[in-house]
């Protein structure tokens, strides 16, 4: 796991008390949450007003470092977060039915087994998608960077770590019922939950452990009046500020 620095967290806390201060913005998702990541980490960020956003996997690329992160926003139904816990997150669409002759498996069903639909699905992930974007963004260092929220928006935990590239052989594939709707992953090392997979949504999904000692803190967010915002926003612009 990575760690802010002093000013990083600062910068972070920050940032986002400034966006929610904002009455035309509802949340931090998207590209408001990558806006914020450039800030606090001092990156330059490209904005989709003059240069057109990568679909590609790392939404934050340090061409300096040649340091690349996948970024999340995620929320929780609950208002506060205990420390460790586990979320998952939504990686990648991966329709390895539809795309079984490409993935090299020929055909691919529910009825294939489990191990076998597991391979297709990191295949799908990892050589498809991860190794490939790396290739294409020019990166060396990949990352993950997660920012949780809790339902009232007053508590957070940032958690950042590499991005791992798990093997076949370190991944035991299993239904998680009869009807197979669900395919799971767990690690052999330790019986750890790390994936799970929809066949009719062809969701797939992630999951972080974020350890007790990730990045936790509180704000209170506070709205400013649309008037006074619209106002010290034209001061700024035309120069009367």
């Amino acid at each position: 796991m990575y760690y802010l620095s002093d000013r990083e967290k600062q910068r972070l806390v920050e940032a986002i008390r400034a966006v929610y201060a904002i009455p035309f913005v509802d949340d931090i998702e998207d590209y408001i949450w990558e806006a914020i990541f450039t800030y606090f980490k001092d990156i330059p960020s490209v904005d989709p007003l003059v240069s057109t956003r990568s679909k590609k996997l790392f939404d934050v690329v340090d061409k300096k470092s040649k340091i690349g992160w996948s970024i999340k926003a995620a929320q929780i139904s609950q208002n506060s977060i205990t420390l460790p816990c586990e979320f998952e997150v939504v990686i990648q669409r991966a329709d390895i039915f539809a795309k079984a002759e490409q993935l090299g498996f020929g055909a691919l069903s529910t009825q294939s087994p489990t191990e076998q639909l597991g391979a297709a699905l990191l295949k799908h992930w990892y050589t498809e998608k991860v190794q490939q974007d790396a290739e294409i963004q020019e990166i060396k260092e990949k990352r993950i960077a997660i920012l949780l929220k809790s339902k009232d928006r007053k508590n957070y935990v940032y958690f950042e770590e590499n991005l791992t590239e798990y093997k076949e052989e370190d991944l035991k594939w299993y239904w998680t019922a009869k009807n197979k709707r669900g395919l799971q992953a767990k690690r052999i090392k330790d019986d750890v939950l790390v994936f799970r997979w929809y066949p009719n949504q062809k969701q797939f999904f992630e999951r972080f452990i974020f350890p007790k000692d990730a990045y936790k803190f509180c704000i209170e967010p506070q709205r400013l009046a649309a008037a006074d915002v619209v106002e010290i926003l034209l001061a700024k612009l035309e120069g009367r500020l």
